[in-house]
């Protein structure tokens, strides 16, 4: 397995695992072990009664310093771009990643597979919400989902983005203080093309667009800010523009991975 945890100052130097997926022609989610449906009825499950968030108090220095980003191998592309202007400049400020290559979904996460993927921080396996409390971040950024829509050969969105909303409720309440922000997904490219690991064969920019979609109902309900991702990255068509994309499908680019950080600082310019 490789997965990532930047050090503050970010370098691929200083990276525990550097680069293994970043090398394959088709990096992304890798096949995973058969799974339950990730459509199945019982993910519906009533949602505690939400509770006001209140905005963090005004601060000093860059926005995402003592930020945490974690995510899929869609953020490993915008680490890995964040890390290579690191070594001419600043970036994200101080702001750490976490991310990793193999195929870890929301279902993963909240414990919906009885044996799935989970991040690795310092050598070993952990709860992501014991994760984050080791860390101690002001804030974490969240860019997850793809791979739920992706495995399933019948998704249901309802449902993937209720597992979302528990996962953030519940590093809520082991992390209090800490805010939590979504990151929409960028959409894919226009060609219809799959690799040969992605279970749902209807994956495409209608889905992921359904899934944005819910995601930015669904967010303000439960006071999540959001970053959207997915806006600033389709095209008129609504897709990833082939030169933002680097293996034909829906891993960003160094170009791409630029337009995320772009729609990250304007958003760090409204708070």
């Amino acid at each position: 397995m490789n997965r990532y945890c930047l050090p503050l100052l970010g370098l691929l130097a200083a990276l525990s695992l550097t680069g293994c997926a970043a090398k394959a022609e088709k990096p992304s989610p890798t096949p995973e072990p058969a799974a339950p449906s990730l459509s199945s009825p019982s993910l519906a499950l009533p949602l505690p009664t939400p509770s006001p968030t209140p905005f963090p108090e005004p601060e000093e220095g860059n926005y995402f310093d003592n930020a945490l980003f974690v995510g899929d191998s869609i953020l490993e592309g915008v680490r890995q771009y964040v890390a290579a202007q690191r070594q001419e400049g600043e970036m994200l400020g101080t702001a750490q990643f976490l991310t990793t290559t193999m195929g870890i979904s929301l279902a993963d996460l909240v414990g919906d597979r009885e044996v799935g993927v989970q991040f690795s921080y310092q050598g070993e396996e952990k709860p992501l919400e014991d994760i984050v409390a080791e860390i101690a971040p002001r804030r974490v950024f969240l860019l997850l989902g793809l791979n739920d829509l992706a495995s399933d050969p019948n998704p249901v969105i309802p449902d993937i983005v209720t597992r979302y909303t528990n996962l953030i409720l519940r590093l809520r309440s082991s992390c209090p203080g800490v805010e939590f922000i979504v990151i929409t997904n960028p959409p894919k490219v226009a060609s219809r093309w799959l690799p040969d690991y992605t279970v749902n064969r209807g994956f495409g920019n209608e889905l992921i667009g359904a899934f944005a979609d819910e995601l930015r109902a669904v967010c303000p309900e439960w006071n999540i800010p959001y970053v959207d991702a997915y806006q600033a990255l389709r095209d008129e068509n609504g897709a990833l523009p082939d030169d933002c994309c680097r293996d034909g499908f829906v891993h960003l680019n160094h170009r791409g991975a630029a337009a995320v950080v772009e729609a990250l600082e304007a958003f760090a310019e409204g708070r």
